[in-house]
């Protein structure tokens, strides 16, 4: 179980990366905690991406919520990658926490360059709106 706000999950399964730890909750949405210290690369984003497009088979999109974490960091090509189309395309919405300046900042220009794909994205500092925001695309 996961209390956020008044609100209460189910972790119904779990798997843990080089770069994260994942919890899939019973309300559909895939909560993805960076591990602290860690320098994402594009091998990362691609061994992620491989894990859930293999899970759910490319018939549903999936909401993600990402935590970011003390100290992490992305590498340009990393971040250049998880930008393009074609590897959120599993995605219908991604919902992103943090209080850094330096991830809002890096955060800001992925979004830029979501708005020109079907995936949505946007930033909160408060993990209940995220998942709010997200559950709003289970109805469409």
């Amino acid at each position: 179980m996961m209390a956020i706000g008044t609100f209460t999950y189910s972790v119904l399964e779990s798997h843990i990366d080089a770069i994260s730890h994942m919890d899939f909750l019973d309300n559909g949405i895939i909560c993805i905690k960076l591990k602290p210290h860690v320098n994402i690369e594009i091998e990362d984003i691609k061994a992620q991406r491989l894990f859930l497009s293999q899970k759910y088979n490319g018939t549903n999109k999936h909401l993600i919520l990402v935590e970011t974490s003390i100290h992490s960091s992305i590498t340009k090509e990393a971040r250049e990658f998880a930008a393009k189309a074609e590897i959120n395309s599993v995605t219908k919405a991604t919902a992103i926490i943090s209080n850094s300046l330096a991830d809002r900042i890096i955060i800001n220009f992925i979004i830029r360059f979501s708005r020109k794909q079907t995936m949505q994205m946007k930033m909160f500092d408060n993990k209940q709106k995220a998942i709010d925001w997200l559950l709003s695309f289970k109805k469409q």
